[in-house]
Order: C-alpha cells, then sequence, then structure tokens
C-alpha cells in the first residue's frame, strides 16, 4: 500500500506549516503598516513592485544553481537567513521608526531570499511524495497558506490597531518561527537528483539554453506559465486595492477586510481536504480546470459590487474554486517536468508570472492614484486581461494542456 505520510514529506509539511504562518501574517501585516502610514495605494503598488523587481532579476539566473545544488540545504540556510531578516525589521518597528526608503529596500531583500526559496521548495516537493501519490500531497500543500491567512489576517489587523507595537510583536515571533523551521527541515535524508551533466567553461549558459528549450518544446508548460502571468496582473489589482476599499469606505473596516480574507481562506481549506478525500476523474481535469478559470474570474471581478454577505460568499467560493485549480496545475506540472531540469522551468514560471505582477501593480497603482476611478471599476477591468488570457492559452492550446492535465497523478 502506498504511503504519503513519509518521513520526509511529513518534516517537509510541518516545515512549510510553520513557515506559511510567518509568511502569511508578514506579508498581511505590511500591506496594513505602509497604507496606514502613506494612505496611498500608489505607495502600496510601489512597495509591491519592490519586492517583486528582485525576483524578476533573480529567476533569470538562479533555476541552473538550483538544479545543481542540494535543495533541502537551500531551503535550511535561507530559513534562517529569513529568521534574521525578520528580527532586524522587527527591532526596528519597536523603536517606532518608520522610514519607506529603508523598508523599500528590506522589500527588495526579501524577495531575492524568498525567491531562491520558493524555487527550491516548488522542485524539492515532488522528490519527497511516493509515486502516484502526488495529488494528495498537493491537497495538503494547497490548505496550509489558507490556514494560515485565515488566522493570521485578522489577527494581524488586531495586532495593526489596538496592539502597541503590534505589528514589531509579529516581525519577532516570525523570526522565532522561521528558526525553528529550520531546525525541522535539517531532518529531511533524502537523495536528491539533480543535474549531474560535467561543470565546464560555458555550462551555466549551455544549462540556462537548455531550460529556454524545454518551453519551446513544450508548449503546454509555456501557455501555462503565460497564463498565469496574466492572472498575476489581475491579481495585483485585488491585492492593492482591496484593502484601501474597505479602509476608505463609510461602513466597512479593516477587520471586515481580514473576514474576506479568511472567508476565502476556508474555501481553501475545505477543497483541500476535499481534493484529499476525493480524485478527480482524470479524463475531465482539464474542463474542471478551464471552467474553474472561468468562475473565479469572474467571481473575483464582482465581489467588490455586492452586499457584504454575499461578499464573504464569493470570496469563500473563490476559495474552494482556487485549490482545483492549485492542485490540478502543480501536481500535473511537477511530475509531468523532469527533476534535473525543474530548478530551471519553475524560475521561468516564476520570472513570467512576477512580470505580470510588475505590470499590474504599477499599471493598477498609477489608475488608482491619478484616474479617480473606484476601486471595484478597476477590478473590474483589469478582470477582461485573464478572461482573455483563458481563450488565448488553455483553451486554444487544448491539446497541449491535456497532455499535461489528464493524467493521473
Amino acid at each position: 500500500m502506498k504511503q504519503l505520510w513519509n518521513r520526509n514529506f511529513t518534516i517537509l509539511t510541518i516545515g512549510s506549516i510553520i513557515s506559511a504562518f510567518g509568511n502569511a501574517g508578514a506579508s498581511v501585516a505590511f500591506g496594513f503598516l505602509i497604507y496606514a502610514e502613506t494612505k496611498s495605494p500608489l505607495l502600496l503598488a510601489l512597495f509591491i513592485v519592490s519586492n517583486i523587481i528582485p525576483r524578476l532579476l533573480t529567476n533569470m539566473f538562479i533555476g541552473p544553481f538550483i538544479d545543481r545544488t542540494s535543495r533541502k540545504k537551500i531551503i535550511v540556510i535561507l530559513d534562517l537567513l529569513i529568521s534574521l531578516f525578520f528580527a532586524v525589521i522587527g527591532s526596528i518597528l519597536w523603536t517606532g521608526y518608520f522610514n519607506m526608503i529603508l523598508f523599500t529596500v528590506l522589500a527588495m531583500l526579501f524577495g531575492v531570499i524568498d525567491t531562491i526559496y520558493q524555487v527550491a521548495f516548488m522542485s524539492l516537493f515532488p522528490e519527497v511524495v511516493t509515486q502516484g501519490m502526488h495529488s494528495k500531497a498537493y491537497s495538503i500543500s494547497s490548505i496550509i497558506w489558507p490556514i494560515s491567512a485565515a488566522i493570521m489576517t485578522p489577527l494581524a489587523a488586531y495586532l495593526q490597531e489596538q496592539v502597541l507595537n503590534g505589528i514589531a510583536i509579529l516581525m519577532i515571533a516570525n523570526a522565532v518561527i522561521f528558526f525553528i523551521t529550520a531546525l525541522i527541515e535539517t531532518q529531511i535524508n533524502l537523495t536528491e537528483k539533480l543535474n549531474q551533466s560535467p561543470v565546464q567553461k560555458g555550462r551555466f549558459r549551455n544549462d540556462i539554453k537548455e531550460g529556454i528549450l524545454y518551453y519551446k518544446k513544450e508548449r503546454g508548460i509555456l501557455g501555462i506559465g503565460l497564463l498565469f502571468a496574466c492572472f498575476s496582473f489581475v491579481y495585483a489589482a485585488s491585492d492593492i486595492l482591496r484593502m484601501p476599499f474597505f479602509v476608505n469606505h463609510p461602513v466597512y473596516t479593516l477587520q471586515d477586510f481580514s473576514f474576506i480574507v479568511s472567508a476565502g481562506a476556508i474555501g481553501r481549506l475545505i477543497g483541500g481536504t476535499i481534493h484529499y478525500m476525493f480524485k478527480y476523474p482524470v479524463h475531465k481535469k482539464f474542463l474542471i480546470a478551464v471552467s474553474v478559470y472561468f468562475t473565479v474570474e469572474i467571481l473575483s471581478a464582482t465581489l467588490l459590487f455586492m452586499p457584504y454577505v454575499f461578499m464573504v460568499i464569493f470570496s469563500f467560493i473563490v476559495g474552494l474554486l482556487s485549490v482545483t485549480s492549485f492542485n490540478i496545475r502543480m501536481s500535473s506540472t511537477q511530475v509531468y517536468i523532469p527533476s534535473s531540469i525543474r530548478g530551471r522551468v519553475n524560475s521561468t514560471q516564476q520570472l513570467l508570472w512576477n512580470l505580470g505582477s510588475i505590470i499590474g501593480a504599477i499599471v493598477i497603482g498609477l489608475t488608482a492614484e491619478y484616474s479617480g476611478i473606484p476601486y471595484q471599476y478597476i477590478i473590474l477591468m483589469a478582470s477582461i486581461v485573464s478572461l482573455c488570457a483563458i481563450v488565448m492559452f488553455p483553451i486554444r492550446l487544448r491539446s497541449e494542456f491535456k497532455k499535461i492535465y489528464n493524467v493521473d497523478v
């Protein structure tokens, strides 16, 4: 009988749960802090971009390194660095000092560290999963972030509004959390499948070239990358504008916003549980994914036009369905991509997604700052990009997508 919860999978999952709580709290808290200090959606957008641009540059070069280096060691070392990072930020915030330039520089540094970590983690994760159990494994992975977001978003909102030095306390707690995570992850015992081709002059350039040629051959993988680059453009609108919409609303509050986030997280939690217990028909996975793409984009685009109770319901449904999209995409693509090239492909995928996020953040930030268009209408207009992308990529390249998605993993 195949076993999912082997030693390595259990350790890596426990580590990712602990770090997810830290990341969720930090990302939400920084958004609250920056907007509270500046009251500017454009500055919030530029802060987000400052975190993404280093990710973009890092993604261009990190793939060959990750394919040749122990991904476990990379993860452990970076968790220790992140622990130190949060300890420094917490100490600065404890003094009451706020400087937009300083925190922008720190956001850029974190962007580099987190990018390397995410690509290494994505490339290692399939290796700790028993063959044939990847769908279940990614259903577990898909609920980790929702659980942390459901708990940490209201907590971060409470700390920001009600507790003196609340965000500083949260950052110092994150430092402890990531240190514990690093200690846990040292216990992973795995023979990793790395790129073993000889290292010689020009090898780095050839490694990058191999990654690019893989995309030329695998149009479905390229289509997935471009599709989610377009999704990232639209997600930037929601990431930047939803929180200010609630803060500036005559009736709603920051806590109301946090409950919207929690509703989506609870939806993801339930969706992940369903994926763990039941398996979708293999031959219908592509059809299910495309249906989910359309539904999620439409609901997300119209959410802020609804009465508050429907906002909560829509957010819950989006979370529920988003897990389906995540599970089908991640379990299928990570098994489909050979391990020896997975780092390069994952880094390129993230490069495309980061490009979408940067363009989206700049366009949306400028539009919100200077156009005077209500935030909910900007989000609605942005959704045109994602809806067109669904037609352009998975529908137009359906045979390539089916080859990846409609596989029993």
